[in-house]
C-alpha cells in the first residue's frame, strides 16, 4: 500500500492559507522585496555618502582664483570686537569667514575690496548664511560711518597680537583670507580678484 505524499496545496489547505501565499519563492514577493530594497538604497546611500565625505574623508579643496594654503589655525583668542568682546570662533557659528585686513581710513582700494566681498557674499543666494565678512582694522582709525552703513553685515575687529596679521599675509598685504568652519586659514586671495571667478569659487568652497 503506497502512502500519498501531502502536496503543497493540501498543506496549505490544512493551515487555512492559500498555497501561493506560503511559497517563499513567490515571484511577486521577491519583486516586492527587491523594489523595497531599491527604494531604501536610493534614499539612504546618498545620505551615507554625504556624511562620509563631510566627516570622515572630506574631499580635497582646490582653488583656481585663490592661493591654497597649508591649513593653519587662526588664533581667535587674539581677536577682539571694537567693544572688547571676543570674536566668536567659526566652530561656534558654523560659518566660513572672509577676513580683510586694512587701516580704518580705508582708501579707494580698500573700499573696492569691501564692496567686492559684499557682492560675493550676496551672490551666494540661499547659502549666504554660510559666510561672514570681517574687516580686521590694522590701526586706530575709526571707519567712516557712511562706509559702515553701506556694509551692515560687516564684522569689525582688532588684533591684540601681531601674529594674527602675519598669518593673514602681513599688516600691509591687504589680502582676502578665507577661514573655514574649523577656524583654519585655507585660502588667500588678492584684494582685487576676478569677481566672477571669486564668487564662483566661494560658492563651491562654502558648501563643505
Amino acid at each position: 500500500m503506497t502512502t500519498e505524499k501531502p502536496t503543497a496545496e493540501k498543506l496549505a489547505a490544512s493551515s487555512g492559507r492559500p498555497a501561493s501565499a506560503t511559497s517563499p519563492t513567490d515571484p511577486a514577493q521577491r519583486k516586492g522585496r527587491l523594489t523595497l530594497l531599491a527604494i531604501v538604497a536610493v534614499c539612504v546611500l546618498p545620505l551615507l555618502a554625504a556624511l562620509y565625505f563631510r566627516y570622515v574623508s572630506p574631499p580635497e579643496l582646490k582653488a583656481s582664483e585663490g592661493q591654497a594654503l597649508t591649513p593653519v589655525a587662526l588664533p581667535f583668542e587674539f581677536l577682539r570686537q571694537l567693544d572688547g568682546t571676543a570674536l566668536a570662533h567659526p566652530e561656534v557659528s558654523g560659518k566660513w569667514l572672509l577676513i580683510f585686513a586694512a587701516p580704518g581710513s580705508c582708501d579707494a582700494r580698500c573700499q573696492h575690496t569691501l564692496y567686492l566681498t559684499r557682492q560675493a557674499r550676496t551672490a551666494q543666494g540661499r547659502n549666504i548664511a554660510r559666510l561672514d565678512r570681517l574687516w580686521l582694522l590694522t590701526d586706530g582709525t575709526t571707519p567712516a560711518p557712511e562706509l559702515l552703513a553701506a556694509h551692515p553685515d560687516l564684522l569689525l575687529a582688532k588684533a591684540t597680537d601681531d601674529k594674527v596679521l602675519q598669518l593673514l599675509g602681513g599688516a600691509d598685504g591687504r589680502y582676502i583670507n578665507l577661514i573655514d568652519r574649523r577656524g583654519l586659514v585655507v585660502f588667500r586671495y588678492a584684494d582685487d580678484p576676478d569677481p566672477k571667478a571669486f564668487i564662483g569659487e566661494l560658492g563651491k568652497l562654502i558648501k563643505f
